[in-house]
């Protein structure tokens, strides 16, 4: 049985946890949360969407659902700020004596604040290095293709083109000492 309630009319992502535990079935809880403080070094997280459910299993909740993660960061290639949706699929348990790293601790008090959780699932669905798409060339295509290396073996006309700000490390040389 599903039951559609407003979980807390101050914090829509906070369990009241008597009306919980005394009702049998799940409670769908609307995620309609705009994340803009919530970023990594390379993008930052802007509106998160979907919908969770809280279900009660014996002395333990069993949150679950799918969520949308709109996002944003500069692309690894072009440096072009891109923009992404990442889906998130939700399966935590919260109990009284949890396990560290594996399940989430109910609180003493009267309300169960999601937002940590779902904070802490944000930040590890972000994306680490943003891509706009799969065949960028990066901002000077002509002078630093961002091809494999393989490829140009391939090619028998092809230079092999040094980046001039690593040319000075090809004139290095280094003294070898004979060792006794």
């Amino acid at each position: 049985m599903k039951v559609t309630v407003a979980p807390n009319s101050d914090s829509p992502l906070c369990l009241d946890l008597p009306k919980l535990f005394q009702k049998t079935g799940s409670v769908a809880l609307a995620v309609n949360w705009d994340l803009g403080d919530l970023s990594t070094s390379y993008s930052q997280a802007q509106h998160l969407g979907g919908e969770i459910n809280a279900e009660t299993s014996g002395e333990k909740i069993v949150i679950t659902g799918k969520l949308s993660l709109a996002w944003e960061g500069p692309c690894r290639r072009c440096l072009e700020i891109t923009e992404g949706v990442s889906g998130l699929h939700i399966s935590e348990i919260y109990e009284k004596n949890a396990t560290e790293g594996e399940t989430f601790e109910i609180p003493s008090t009267q309300t169960l604040d999601l937002k940590p959780m779902l904070y802490e699932q944000v930040l590890l669905s972000l994306p680490l290095t943003p891509l706009c798409s799969s065949d960028c060339k990066g901002p000077m295509p002509e002078e630093y293709p961002a091809s494999a290396i393989n490829e140009s073996d391939d090619d028998a006309n092809s230079e092999d083109r040094i980046d001039p700000r690593w040319e000075v490390l090809g004139t290095m040389t280094f003294d070898e000492k004979e060792e006794n």
